[in-house]
């Protein structure tokens, strides 16, 4: 390869490696001047060497086009977020603080600790629980609404900087996000208004169809329900288990409670059978096999007088009769001696 084909080759990877910002103007000598021993490499006056092009005019104003954009989004979001701010404050109670400092209250009798009131304590503590937490949320979304509209108000000012500029922009976005998420949320829980809703459940896992392969979806899905409860804020607690004969469980009973409130309302809907299909790794075929699982979820009833007001029709009732066997008289033969719903 000639000297001159080498130093174009040079060039052309030189030029694609820089940005269009950044882009050089190539002074190149006359062509005569490829000569050995030379410093210029292509015979003009000035030897070869790169020189940066002045950035374009428009680059400052289309970054302010950028930054306008983006502020107009997060006001859209802000103005969105502010709206289910000022639904969800309305729905809470508005004597809290007063619900709150009457149950301490209550709770702090020492006559209220005795056996005979251990149906009110779990009643008094649960709603000591839920409305604490409620508390905390509100002070949380008037903390971030506090800081939205600071943000907002400061990089009004045109005296700022692009990095004190940049900085208020991601507190400003910070904010309205968390503002609007926990605010959203809010809105989804007020629709989890049913009887049970608010009480802790229970739930317990059954292995079906598909021996150990049943056994190991089991085991699977008590790792997804664990993970799944932590990660929204709620109490599992593994009360029962019975291991499988090689992996997993053929069953796993479950209590979860607390955290962000109405465990049974998020998790009823996880009720019925759970199917898995996949290439089984226990088939020595490795074959496709299709296995069952039970989820069941009942609500934990602390406040058993509830159950007080519940009938059952006697068409759901299954009553059977059973007497006596071997020799006797009519009393053994004819009288039912046993019943059993």
């Amino acid at each position: 390869m000639s000297t001159k084909i080498r130093y174009c080759w040079k060039i052309m990877l030189c030029l694609a490696s820089l940005s269009m910002e950044r882009r050089v103007l190539l002074l190149l000598p006359r062509a005569s001047a490829f000569s050995t021993g030379s410093s210029s490499f292509c015979g003009c006056s000035h030897p070869f060497r790169l020189q940066k092009q002045r950035p374009y005019s428009s680059t400052s104003q289309s970054w302010m086009a950028v930054v306008e954009d983006t502020l107009a989004e997060v006001k859209r979001k802000y103005e969105e977020a502010l709206e289910l701010y000022k639904s969800n404050k309305q729905s809470t109670p508005p004597n809290l603080d007063q619900m709150v400092e009457d149950l301490e209250r209550e709770s702090s009798d020492p006559v209220f600790w005795d056996a005979e009131n251990k149906d009110r304590n779990a009643i008094v503590t649960a709603q000591i629980s839920q409305y604490t937490r409620l508390q905390t949320r509100l002070k949380e979304w008037e903390t971030w609404k506090g800081d939205a509209e600071v943000a907002l108000d400061m990089i009004q000012d045109e005296s700022l900087t692009g990095e004190e500029k940049e900085s208020l922009m991601e507190e400003l976005q910070s904010a309205v996000q968390q503002l609007l998420t926990e605010n959203e949320r809010y809105q989804l829980e007020l629709l989890l208004s049913g009887p049970y809703d608010d009480q802790p459940c229970r739930l317990v896992l059954t292995a079906g169809a598909g021996g150990t392969e049943a056994n190991d979806w089991v085991a699977d899905l008590r790792r997804m329900y664990e993970r799944h409860a932590e990660r929204m804020g709620f109490s599992l607690v593994v009360e029962d288990s019975q291991p499988g004969d090689v992996v997993g469980y053929k069953s796993v009973e479950m209590m979860i409670s607390g955290g962000p409130g109405h465990p049974y309302g998020w998790f009823k809907g996880e009720k019925g059978a759970h199917r898995l299909v996949r290439l089984s790794p226990f088939n020595a075929n490795n074959k496709r096999q299709t296995t069952f699982a039970g989820v069941d979820v009942a609500p934990v009833l602390l406040d058993e007088t509830s159950l007080q007001s519940i009938e059952i029709p006697d068409k759901d009732l299954e009553i059977t009769t059973m007497r006596s066997g071997g020799a006797g008289g009519q009393n053994v033969n004819k009288v039912n001696s046993a019943v059993r719903i």
